[in-house]
C-alpha cells in the first residue's frame, strides 16, 4: 500500500513541475521578468527533494510535504489575484495538495512497516 502513494507522490510530484513550466512558459508575463528567471525561482526548488522523492526516502518526502504548502499558497493566491489563469493555479493547487497527503501517507505506512519488521 505504501508503493501506492508514494507513486501517487511522484505522479502529482511531476504534475506539479509540468503544470509550473506550461504557465510559466505559456501565460502572460510581465516583460520585465524574462521567462528563464521565472522558471528557475518556480522549479528550483522541486529540483532539491528530486533524487530523495524518486528513491523512496521517508525523510525526504516529510520535508517535500513542507515545501508544498508553499506551492500550495501560491495556487490559493494566484487563484484569487489572476482569474485569466484559474486552470493554472487550479492544477497548482491540485497537485501540491495531492502530493502533500500521498506524501504524508506514505510516511506513515512505511513507519508502520519497518516498526513491524523490527518487532519480528
Amino acid at each position: 500500500m505504501s508503493v501506492l502513494f508514494k507513486q501517487l507522490a511522484l505522479v502529482s510530484f511531476f504534475g506539479l513541475m509540468l503544470t509550473l513550466i506550461c504557465w510559466i512558459t505559456l501565460g502572460q508575463h510581465s516583460s520585465n521578468f524574462p521567462t528563464a528567471a521565472w522558471l528557475i525561482l518556480a522549479l528550483f526548488p522541486l529540483l532539491l527533494p528530486l533524487r530523495g522523492i524518486l528513491h523512496g526516502k521517508p525523510y525526504t518526502h516529510a520535508w517535500t510535504s513542507f515545501l508544498m504548502l508553499g506551492y500550495f499558497s501560491h495556487g490559493i493566491g494566484e487563484l484569487y489575484s489572476a482569474p485569466d489563469f484559474h486552470i493554472y493555479a487550479s492544477l497548482e493547487i491540485l497537485f501540491s495538495g495531492l502530493t502533500f497527503t500521498a506524501s504524508i501517507i506514505f510516511i506513515k505506512l512505511n513507519a508502520k512497516l519497518s516498526k513491524g519488521s523490527q518487532n519480528q
